[in-house]
Protein backbone atom coordinates (compact mmCIF):
# COMPACT_ATOMS: atom_id res chain seq x y z
CA UNK A 1 0.00 0.00 0.00
CA UNK A 2 1.38 3.41 -0.93
CA UNK A 3 0.98 6.59 1.10
CA UNK A 4 -1.89 7.98 -0.99
CA UNK A 5 -3.88 4.77 -0.49
CA UNK A 6 -3.08 4.84 3.21
CA UNK A 7 -4.35 8.40 3.61
CA UNK A 8 -7.57 7.57 1.78
CA UNK A 9 -8.01 4.52 4.03
CA UNK A 10 -7.47 6.68 7.13
CA UNK A 11 -10.18 9.09 5.98
CA UNK A 12 -12.51 6.18 5.32
CA UNK A 13 -11.92 4.39 8.62
CA UNK A 14 -11.71 7.54 10.74
CA UNK A 15 -13.82 10.30 9.17
CA UNK A 16 -13.17 12.58 12.15
CA UNK A 17 -9.45 12.67 11.32
CA UNK A 18 -8.03 16.19 11.25
CA UNK A 19 -5.02 17.45 9.34
CA UNK A 20 -3.01 16.83 12.49
CA UNK A 21 -3.94 13.13 12.33
CA UNK A 22 -3.10 12.89 8.64
CA UNK A 23 0.25 14.53 9.33
CA UNK A 24 0.85 11.96 12.10
CA UNK A 25 0.15 9.15 9.64
CA UNK A 26 2.67 10.59 7.19
CA UNK A 27 5.29 10.78 9.96
CA UNK A 28 4.69 7.15 10.93
CA UNK A 29 4.63 5.94 7.33
CA UNK A 30 7.88 7.69 6.41
CA UNK A 31 9.86 7.80 9.65
CA UNK A 32 8.58 4.75 11.53
CA UNK A 33 8.21 4.50 15.30
CA UNK A 34 11.69 4.95 16.76
CA UNK A 35 10.86 8.25 18.45
CA UNK A 36 8.50 6.52 20.88
CA UNK A 37 11.08 4.11 22.33
CA UNK A 38 13.19 5.18 25.30
CA UNK A 39 14.28 1.71 26.42
CA UNK A 40 13.08 -1.88 25.87
CA UNK A 41 11.99 -2.10 29.51
CA UNK A 42 10.00 1.14 29.46
CA UNK A 43 8.47 0.16 26.14
CA UNK A 44 7.29 -3.17 27.52
CA UNK A 45 5.85 -1.65 30.68
CA UNK A 46 3.96 0.95 28.65
CA UNK A 47 2.62 -1.80 26.41
CA UNK A 48 1.36 -3.80 29.39
CA UNK A 49 -0.30 -0.79 31.03
CA UNK A 50 -1.94 0.47 27.85
CA UNK A 51 -3.12 -3.02 26.91
CA UNK A 52 -5.42 -3.00 29.97
CA UNK A 53 -7.45 -0.03 28.69
CA UNK A 54 -7.31 -0.72 24.94
CA UNK A 55 -10.64 -1.11 23.16
CA UNK A 56 -11.22 -3.42 20.22
CA UNK A 57 -9.98 -2.04 16.92
CA UNK A 58 -8.71 -3.33 13.57
CA UNK A 59 -5.28 -3.51 11.95
CA UNK A 60 -4.57 -0.66 9.56
CA UNK A 61 -1.90 -0.32 6.89
CA UNK A 62 -0.31 3.13 6.73
CA UNK A 63 1.93 2.77 3.68
CA UNK A 64 5.64 2.26 2.98
CA UNK A 65 5.60 -1.19 4.58
CA UNK A 66 4.28 -0.05 7.98
CA UNK A 67 1.11 -1.08 9.79
CA UNK A 68 -0.76 -0.03 12.92
CA UNK A 69 -1.60 -2.95 15.21
CA UNK A 70 -4.16 -2.23 17.94
CA UNK A 71 -3.23 -3.48 21.39
CA UNK A 72 -6.57 -5.29 21.54
CA UNK A 73 -5.26 -7.54 18.75
CA UNK A 74 -2.32 -8.73 20.86
CA UNK A 75 -2.61 -11.67 23.25
CA UNK A 76 -1.30 -11.10 26.75
CA UNK A 77 1.17 -13.99 26.51
CA UNK A 78 2.65 -12.55 23.30
CA UNK A 79 3.34 -9.02 24.54
CA UNK A 80 7.05 -9.58 25.08
CA UNK A 81 7.52 -10.71 21.47
CA UNK A 82 5.36 -7.87 20.19
CA UNK A 83 7.56 -5.46 22.12
CA UNK A 84 10.73 -6.95 20.65
CA UNK A 85 9.32 -6.69 17.13
CA UNK A 86 8.19 -3.14 17.85
CA UNK A 87 11.77 -2.25 18.73
CA UNK A 88 13.08 -4.05 15.64
CA UNK A 89 10.58 -2.13 13.51
CA UNK A 90 12.14 1.12 14.71
CA UNK A 91 15.28 0.24 12.78
CA UNK A 92 13.43 0.71 9.49
CA UNK A 93 12.53 4.12 8.14
CA UNK A 94 12.25 5.78 4.78
CA UNK A 95 14.52 8.62 3.73
CA UNK A 96 14.17 12.20 4.92
CA UNK A 97 13.79 13.10 1.26
CA UNK A 98 10.70 10.90 0.97
CA UNK A 99 9.25 12.49 4.09
CA UNK A 100 9.93 16.01 2.84
CA UNK A 101 8.36 15.16 -0.52
CA UNK A 102 5.27 13.73 1.19
CA UNK A 103 4.87 16.89 3.27
CA UNK A 104 5.12 19.02 0.13
CA UNK A 105 2.64 16.85 -1.78
CA UNK A 106 -0.02 17.21 0.92
CA UNK A 107 0.68 20.81 1.90
CA UNK A 108 2.23 20.20 5.31
CA UNK A 109 5.27 21.65 7.04
CA UNK A 110 7.50 19.66 9.38
CA UNK A 111 6.01 19.91 12.87
CA UNK A 112 8.14 17.19 14.42
CA UNK A 113 6.38 14.45 16.37
CA UNK A 114 2.72 15.10 17.22
CA UNK A 115 -0.05 13.29 19.06
CA UNK A 116 -3.46 12.52 17.64
CA UNK A 117 -5.93 15.40 17.73
CA UNK A 118 -8.41 15.68 20.59
CA UNK A 119 -11.23 14.97 18.11
CA UNK A 120 -9.52 11.75 17.04
CA UNK A 121 -8.94 10.65 20.64
CA UNK A 122 -12.52 11.45 21.62
CA UNK A 123 -14.09 9.46 18.77
CA UNK A 124 -11.64 6.55 18.44
CA UNK A 125 -9.59 6.29 21.67
CA UNK A 126 -6.58 4.91 19.74
CA UNK A 127 -4.22 2.41 21.38
CA UNK A 128 -1.83 0.85 18.88
CA UNK A 129 1.80 0.37 17.92
CA UNK A 130 3.45 0.79 14.51
CA UNK A 131 5.26 -2.23 13.07
CA UNK A 132 6.89 -3.33 9.88
CA UNK A 133 4.13 -5.12 8.00
CA UNK A 134 6.38 -8.16 7.43
CA UNK A 135 6.66 -8.72 11.18
CA UNK A 136 2.88 -8.78 11.49
CA UNK A 137 2.46 -11.03 8.45
CA UNK A 138 4.92 -13.57 9.86
CA UNK A 139 4.25 -13.12 13.56
CA UNK A 140 3.22 -16.75 14.08
CA UNK A 141 6.45 -17.94 12.43
CA UNK A 142 8.49 -15.78 14.80
CA UNK A 143 6.55 -17.17 17.74
CA UNK A 144 7.02 -20.80 16.69
CA UNK A 145 10.68 -20.29 15.79
CA UNK A 146 11.56 -18.75 19.15
CA UNK A 147 9.87 -21.59 20.98
CA UNK A 148 11.68 -24.16 18.80
CA UNK A 149 15.06 -22.64 19.66
CA UNK A 150 14.64 -23.93 23.21
CA UNK A 151 15.49 -27.39 21.84
CA UNK A 152 16.98 -26.79 18.38
CA UNK A 153 19.99 -24.84 17.14
CA UNK A 154 19.06 -24.87 13.45
CA UNK A 155 15.92 -23.53 11.74
CA UNK A 156 15.37 -24.97 8.27
CA UNK A 157 12.82 -23.27 5.99
CA UNK A 158 11.49 -25.03 2.87
CA UNK A 159 8.45 -24.66 0.63
CA UNK A 160 7.27 -23.81 -2.89
CA UNK A 161 8.51 -20.91 -5.00
CA UNK A 162 7.30 -17.45 -3.89
CA UNK A 163 6.02 -18.72 -0.53
CA UNK A 164 8.11 -16.30 1.53
CA UNK A 165 11.09 -18.51 2.45
CA UNK A 166 13.75 -15.91 1.71
CA UNK A 167 11.77 -13.11 3.34
CA UNK A 168 11.22 -14.92 6.63
CA UNK A 169 14.77 -16.28 6.55
CA UNK A 170 16.21 -12.79 6.34
CA UNK A 171 13.80 -11.42 8.96
CA UNK A 172 14.67 -14.17 11.43
CA UNK A 173 18.37 -13.83 10.68
CA UNK A 174 18.27 -10.11 11.44
CA UNK A 175 16.09 -10.54 14.52
CA UNK A 176 18.16 -13.39 15.97
CA UNK A 177 21.48 -11.91 14.78
CA UNK A 178 22.58 -15.19 13.22
CA UNK A 179 23.70 -16.36 9.76
CA UNK A 180 21.20 -17.37 7.09
CA UNK A 181 22.35 -19.79 4.41
CA UNK A 182 20.47 -19.83 1.10
CA UNK A 183 19.95 -23.09 -0.76
CA UNK A 184 20.09 -21.07 -4.00
CA UNK A 185 23.84 -20.85 -3.41
CA UNK A 186 24.08 -24.62 -3.84
CA UNK A 187 22.49 -25.21 -7.21
CA UNK A 188 24.26 -27.79 -9.32
CA UNK A 189 27.25 -26.62 -11.30
CA UNK A 190 27.04 -27.05 -15.07
CA UNK A 191 29.17 -30.20 -15.14
CA UNK A 192 26.92 -31.86 -12.52
CA UNK A 193 23.66 -31.46 -14.45
CA UNK A 194 23.41 -34.90 -15.95
CA UNK A 195 20.09 -36.33 -17.07
CA UNK A 196 20.31 -38.97 -14.36
CA UNK A 197 20.95 -36.39 -11.61
CA UNK A 198 18.15 -34.07 -12.74
CA UNK A 199 15.72 -36.98 -12.80
CA UNK A 200 16.41 -37.61 -9.12
CA UNK A 201 13.91 -36.00 -6.67
CA UNK A 202 15.73 -33.03 -5.16
CA UNK A 203 18.71 -33.81 -7.37
CA UNK A 204 19.12 -30.33 -8.81
CA UNK A 205 20.73 -29.12 -5.60
CA UNK A 206 24.34 -29.91 -4.70
CA UNK A 207 23.41 -31.51 -1.39
CA UNK A 208 26.76 -33.34 -1.18
CA UNK A 209 28.74 -30.07 -1.20
CA UNK A 210 26.22 -28.48 1.15
CA UNK A 211 26.65 -31.36 3.57
CA UNK A 212 30.43 -31.13 3.39
CA UNK A 213 30.65 -27.36 3.82
CA UNK A 214 27.72 -26.76 6.18
CA UNK A 215 26.54 -29.90 7.95
CA UNK A 216 29.93 -31.40 8.76
CA UNK A 217 31.39 -28.15 10.05
CA UNK A 218 28.31 -27.27 12.10
CA UNK A 219 28.00 -30.72 13.65
CA UNK A 220 31.68 -30.66 14.61
CA UNK A 221 31.43 -27.12 16.03
CA UNK A 222 33.91 -25.88 13.44
CA UNK A 223 33.82 -22.57 11.52
CA UNK A 224 31.78 -22.83 8.31
CA UNK A 225 33.78 -22.24 5.13
CA UNK A 226 31.36 -21.91 2.22
CA UNK A 227 31.54 -21.07 -1.47
CA UNK A 228 28.26 -20.04 -3.05
CA UNK A 229 27.56 -20.83 -6.70
CA UNK A 230 26.99 -17.89 -9.05
CA UNK A 231 24.48 -19.04 -11.69
CA UNK A 232 25.17 -16.07 -13.97
CA UNK A 233 28.93 -16.70 -14.25
CA UNK A 234 28.56 -20.45 -13.57
CA UNK A 235 31.43 -20.29 -11.11
CA UNK A 236 31.94 -20.72 -7.40
CA UNK A 237 32.47 -17.44 -5.59
CA UNK A 238 35.34 -16.81 -3.19
CA UNK A 239 35.25 -18.67 0.09
CA UNK A 240 33.40 -16.99 2.94
CA UNK A 241 33.87 -17.89 6.60
CA UNK A 242 30.68 -17.46 8.59
CA UNK A 243 30.88 -15.85 12.00
CA UNK A 244 30.42 -18.25 14.88
CA UNK A 245 26.85 -18.31 16.12
CA UNK A 246 24.78 -20.48 18.48
CA UNK A 247 21.96 -20.46 15.90
CA UNK A 248 21.85 -21.13 12.17
CA UNK A 249 19.08 -20.55 9.63
CA UNK A 250 18.85 -22.42 6.33
CA UNK A 251 16.28 -21.31 3.79
CA UNK A 252 15.24 -22.30 0.32
CA UNK A 253 13.80 -25.08 -1.76
CA UNK A 254 15.34 -28.47 -0.85
CA UNK A 255 16.38 -27.28 2.62
CA UNK A 256 14.60 -30.33 4.08
CA UNK A 257 16.35 -32.83 1.82
CA UNK A 258 16.80 -36.13 3.73
CA UNK A 259 20.54 -36.04 2.98
CA UNK A 260 20.78 -33.03 5.32
CA UNK A 261 18.80 -34.50 8.22
CA UNK A 262 21.79 -34.99 10.50
CA UNK A 263 21.62 -31.32 11.51
CA UNK A 264 18.45 -32.15 13.46
CA UNK A 265 16.91 -28.85 12.42
CA UNK A 266 13.47 -27.58 13.31
CA UNK A 267 11.69 -27.75 9.96
CA UNK A 268 9.38 -24.93 8.86
CA UNK A 269 7.35 -25.37 5.67
CA UNK A 270 6.08 -22.19 4.01
CA UNK A 271 2.93 -23.20 2.12
CA UNK A 272 1.16 -21.20 -0.58
CA UNK A 273 -1.93 -21.56 -2.75
CA UNK A 274 -0.85 -22.49 -6.32
CA UNK A 275 -2.86 -19.63 -7.84
CA UNK A 276 -1.18 -17.08 -5.55
CA UNK A 277 2.20 -18.66 -6.24
CA UNK A 278 1.76 -18.16 -10.00
CA UNK A 279 0.49 -14.63 -9.52
CA UNK A 280 3.56 -13.71 -7.45
CA UNK A 281 5.96 -15.35 -9.89
CA UNK A 282 4.37 -13.56 -12.84
CA UNK A 283 4.80 -10.24 -11.06
CA UNK A 284 8.26 -10.96 -9.65
CA UNK A 285 9.94 -12.70 -12.61
CA UNK A 286 7.88 -12.25 -15.79
CA UNK A 287 10.85 -13.15 -18.01
CA UNK A 288 11.34 -16.45 -16.16
CA UNK A 289 7.69 -17.28 -15.55
CA UNK A 290 7.49 -20.01 -18.19
CA UNK A 291 10.60 -21.70 -16.79
CA UNK A 292 9.03 -21.76 -13.33
CA UNK A 293 5.78 -23.25 -14.63
CA UNK A 294 7.32 -25.83 -16.93
CA UNK A 295 10.53 -26.70 -15.09
CA UNK A 296 11.15 -25.50 -11.55
CA UNK A 297 7.71 -25.98 -9.99
CA UNK A 298 7.33 -29.56 -11.32
CA UNK A 299 10.80 -30.41 -9.96
CA UNK A 300 9.89 -29.00 -6.55
CA UNK A 301 6.60 -30.87 -6.46
CA UNK A 302 8.36 -34.11 -7.36
CA UNK A 303 10.74 -33.58 -4.44
CA UNK A 304 7.94 -32.62 -2.03
CA UNK A 305 5.95 -35.75 -2.87
CA UNK A 306 8.88 -38.17 -3.00
CA UNK A 307 10.04 -37.31 0.52
CA UNK A 308 6.73 -36.13 2.07
CA UNK A 309 8.44 -32.84 2.84
CA UNK A 310 5.37 -30.91 3.99
CA UNK A 311 4.01 -33.82 6.03
CA UNK A 312 7.30 -34.35 7.85
CA UNK A 313 7.82 -30.68 8.69
CA UNK A 314 7.57 -29.57 12.31
CA UNK A 315 5.47 -26.52 11.44
CA UNK A 316 3.50 -25.52 8.34
CA UNK A 317 2.74 -21.84 7.77
CA UNK A 318 -0.04 -20.84 5.40
CA UNK A 319 -1.62 -17.47 4.79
Amino acid sequence: MNLEEAIQLEKQLHPFSTRQDLYKLIVQSCLGNGHSITSPEDSFLALQEEKRIAKKDSIQEIGNGFIRVPLSYMKEEDLLLWNELFIESAKKRSTQRLFDQALQNYGFVDQGIVSHSEEYKEHYDPHYRVFRKEYVDYFEVFKVALHALQEHRVLSIDGPCASGKTTIGKLLSSFLECPCIHMDDYFLQANQRTAQRLEEPGGNIDYERFHQEINDAWNQNQPIHMRSYDCSSQRLRKEVILEESPILIIEGSYAHHPYLDDMQAFKIFMDIDPSIEKERLQKRSPDKFVDFIEKWIPMEEKYFHAFSIKEKSDYVFSR
